[in-house]
Parts: C-alpha cells; structure tokens; sequence
C-alpha cells in the first residue's frame, strides 16, 4: 500500500500526525473522485493532468488542481491552492496509486487499467527531476502503473475451464441452476474465443509483410515509416496491452535505422506522417492527452510538443507506436 506519511515530506519537512490523517483522508476522497464519472475520456484525463503534476516545477491543470485542493480544503480549512503546487501534485500523485490499488482485478478492462496505462504512456517518457523525494514518488507510480498493466495483460489473457455441466433433473426442479450454468459456460467460451481470435488475427498479420496503415508492403515503406506502420497495425489486432511475445512479433519485421529525435523523425515521415496520423487527428481523446498520447499526436497534427527533443531509437519508435496505439484502439474504443 501506498505510504502517504513518507510521500508527505515532500512538501511538510516535519509533518505532525495530525496534518498526516487529514492528508491521508483527502488523498483517499480524491481517489475517488479520479474515477468519477467512470468514463475513458474522463480517466485518460486525469492521467493526463497527474502527469503534467509530476514533473520537477510542474503544475496540475488548473480543473484537476480545484478537485484536488477542495478535498484537502474539507479537512484543512484554512488550506489555499496557492502556492502549493507541490503539496497539490503530490496528493494527485498519491490518489492516483491509491486508485490503482485499491481497484478490482478483472478479466474484463477496470478504471485502474485505464488509469495506469495513462500514467505508463506519460511518465515514461520524462526525464528525472532534480528534487530527490518528488522524483521517487515519481518513479514509484510509474513502476505501479506499469506492473499493473502487464500484470493485466497477462491475466486477461488467461483461458478458463468452462463449469461441469449440471444435468436437468427429471421433475425440471433445477432449471434456474441449469440456465446459470449454461450461462456461465457461454461467457467462459466466448471469453476463450476472443483470446484465440486475437492471437489468430496477430499470426496471420506477421507472416503477410502488409501494412494496413500504409496500403503498401513494409518492404517497401522507408525504415522510420515502416517502425511507425508496423505498431500501429499490431495494435489494431490486439484485445489488451501487449505482452513480450507480441512485441517481439513487432520488432521481428524491424528494419535498421539511425535514433532520430521527435523533431527529425517528423521530417523524416515526410508525407506518410499524415497517413499514419490521419486516424487520430480527430479524436478527441488523442488530442486532449497530449503526454499520454505524444506520438499519435505528433502524426496527427506535425507538431511534437514535449517530446522533441527525445531521441528514439527505431525499436523504441515501433514499441512506442505499438503501445498508443493498443490504447487508441483497445482501451479507448473496444473495452473487451
């Protein structure tokens, strides 16, 4: 569990027991609060905003700052979010952890999948900051998101054993029984079939050398083109976040290629940048959550924001493209 009187210091040098259970009970009200209303777009959002928080110097946008603050507000009256930027990223930080936490384990995808895989896309891709106990809060949450999210990778992929069969009595006093588990044993193989369907679909995709996103052979795309092409197309086959077999699937097909920053790898798509991006320019997800879908959004519209200057190397272009786009795709559209 998350240690909130530790992560407390960060912003109160000396805090007393007092201030540590008012903190602890706002931090467990805006945790709350992060999955309401429990939509995609709503959760994608939060991430979002944490993470712009989560920076050295960084502040939380200024709707999630009023949530946050009128929860600490509720138990510490004389509270103003003024001046405590910090104090406010902090506790958005800590709610965050506590969401992912506490949230239930499910084959089917849960708000704390959502919540992590936003926070995963965004942090990855900062750099370290300078105050020591910010930064591990920092690297804290997004070891949590990420091990959360390969852990529900994994497990939503699991196949089950479909129940015993009960047999109908002769007097038909058991029917009720009989229909549940007949009930049950249909969820159980349509949930097999999906898992089977997915890794069909992905199978037959790796053998054809076919780009979807580009309507032409990757062996024909240039190498930065064809990275970008090859995760978005893996992602479209995908029912959940991947796992390493299916990146390996991707990086198979990889051609050699120099690291280029985001500034150069848009010159370097040149005019397929735009049909690679075409997708995701009017998607409102996407263009909302600039740091959880830096990528899509770099395709979409030509301009790479706070990632320019992070250099990628080609493997890393065709997992980052993999990984938006599995959250494009499946995440924000599907919910299997």
């Amino acid at each position: 569990m998350v240690d909130i009187a530790l992560h407390v210091r960060i912003f109160e040098g000396n805090p007393t027991d007092d201030l540590v259970k008012k903190r602890q009970t706002a931090i467990k009200e805006i945790a709350a609060k992060f999955v309401k209303p429990n939509t995609v777009s709503r959760l994608l959002s939060v991430a979002n905003g944490v993470a712009l928080g989560s920076i050295d110097n960084g502040k939380l946008p200024p709707s999630l700052a009023t949530e946050v603050g009128e929860s600490i507000t509720k138990v510490s009256p004389s509270f103003v979010n003024e001046g405590h930027d910090l104090e406010l990223a902090t506790c958005a930080m800590l709610a965050l952890m506590t969401a992912v936490e506490t949230g239930t384990k499910s084959s089917n995808l849960t708000n704390a999948d959502y919540l992590a895989v936003g926070i995963w896309l965004a942090i990855s891709l900062q750099g370290g900051g300078k105050n020591e106990r910010f930064e591990r809060l920092r690297q804290s949450l997004l070891e949590l998101c990420r091990d959360h999210v390969l852990k529900a990778a994994n497990y939503g992929r699991v196949r089950s054993q479909p129940s015993k069969i009960t047999d109908l009595a002769a007097d038909n006093s058991n029917l009720g029984n009989v229909v549940e588990n007949l009930k049950s044993t249909i969820a159980t193989l349509y949930s097999n079939a999906a898992v089977d369907r997915e890794e069909i679909d992905l199978l037959w995709w790796s053998v054809t050398g076919w780009s979807d996103a580009l309507g032409a052979k990757y062996a024909d795309a240039k190498p930065h083109v064809a990275a970008v092409a090859l995760g978005l197309d893996a992602a479209k086959r995908l029912r959940r976040m991947p796992i390493e077999l299916h990146k390996e699937l991707v990086l198979r097909r990889v051609p050699e290629g120099e690291s280029l920053t985001a500034v150069k790898l848009v010159k370097e798509l040149g005019e397929d940048r735009q049909r690679l991006g075409a997708v995701y320019g009017s998607d409102s997800d996407v263009i909302s959550n600039p740091e959880v879908f830096p990528l899509l959004n770099a395709l979409a519209s030509g301009s790479v924001g706070s990632i320019g200057k992070i250099t990628f190397s080609i493997r890393d272009l065709a997992l980052r493209a993999l990984l938006e786009g599995v959250t494009f795709d499946v995440i924000s559209r599907r919910e299997v």
